[in-house]
């Protein structure tokens, strides 16, 4: 049980730190401060990024709300929690949103 406590949490810690990267790369972007090689060095973050993102959905995010996963990727399940959802699990997801995602990203709302 714990190695699997300790993967899951490595998956949402390493997941989180891609955000932060792409988010940085997407700041840059909208500033107009993006270079063309800055840009090609960033793409494998992005789709290393994405099938991330799906596997931490699939495996270690399923076992966090307790359920099989509707969405393929992690904020788009956040976001059902937030809207259609209740409890413990709506809670979980505002957690997640209003702590390590919205802060992030450049438009302030990444749950929304």
């Amino acid at each position: 049980m714990i190695p699997i406590l300790g993967a899951s949490f490595a998956l949402i810690y390493l997941l989180w730190l891609f955000f932060l990267a792409v988010m940085n790369l997407q700041r840059a972007r909208d500033a107009g401060t993006l270079s063309r090689p800055a840009y090609l060095m960033g793409l494998p973050l992005l789709y290393i990024g994405l099938a991330l993102d799906f596997a931490t959905n699939m495996l270690p995010v399923s076992i966090l709300f307790l359920e099989l996963p509707c969405e393929m990727l992690v904020t788009a399940r956040l976001r059902r929690h937030i809207r259609d959802g209740s409890g413990w699990r709506q809670r979980l997801a505002m957690w997640f949103c209003t702590n390590l995602l919205d802060t992030f990203d450049p438009s302030g709302c990444h749950c929304k």
